[in-house]
């Protein structure tokens, strides 16, 4: 979500003034799997996410669009948009950013359905955030905090 961010935020610097509404679906039903690639702890494992296997995901997307495009019209919104910018407009263009390694279909910007498909980014903090040595000690125990370990399902293997 930040590298989403850093490169919506670059974008914006150079060709317009404004901000990002995004949408986040609570609680997906979809699910995927990771497998580690190899031994070591620090190479990524392989991940796969299946954001919207499950169609109540998709439809959720769908919906929280819809409402996201309801208020971008509302008439307490205008102030903060251009009065010559469409939603159109403002779909078009996050199409066009490239926030993640997902194809883009050309009706990603006509259809909400696959606009979710091809722009979808997750926020899910997947690994890495415990590595040993760096957030933990061999024991599990916090660097720098007293009486706190830290341990995942994957440590009960």
């Amino acid at each position: 979500m930040a590298e989403a961010a850093e490169i919506i935020n670059d974008i914006a610097k150079e060709s317009f003034k404004g901000g990002v509404i995004g949408e986040k679906v609570t609680g997906p039903l979809s699910t995927g799997y990771l497998e580690l690639r190899n031994t070591n702890p620090n190479d990524n494992p392989a991940v796969t996410f299946n954001y919207f296997k499950e169609s109540e995901d998709l439809m959720r997307c769908v919906l929280g669009m819809r409402t996201i495009i309801e208020v971008v019209n509302a008439y307490p919104f205008s102030k903060f948009r251009y009065s010559n910018m469409t939603v159109q407009a403002l779909i078009d263009m996050m199409v066009s950013l490239q926030l993640n390694k997902r194809p883009r279909h050309p009706s990603a910007a006509f259809s909400l359905e696959q606009f979710c498909i091809d722009t979808v980014i997750t926020i899910w903090h997947f690994h890495g955030g415990c590595q040993v040595g760096k957030v933990v000690d061999h024991d599990y125990k916090v660097l720098g905090v007293d009486a706190l370990r830290v341990y995942g399902r994957e440590d009960f293997a």
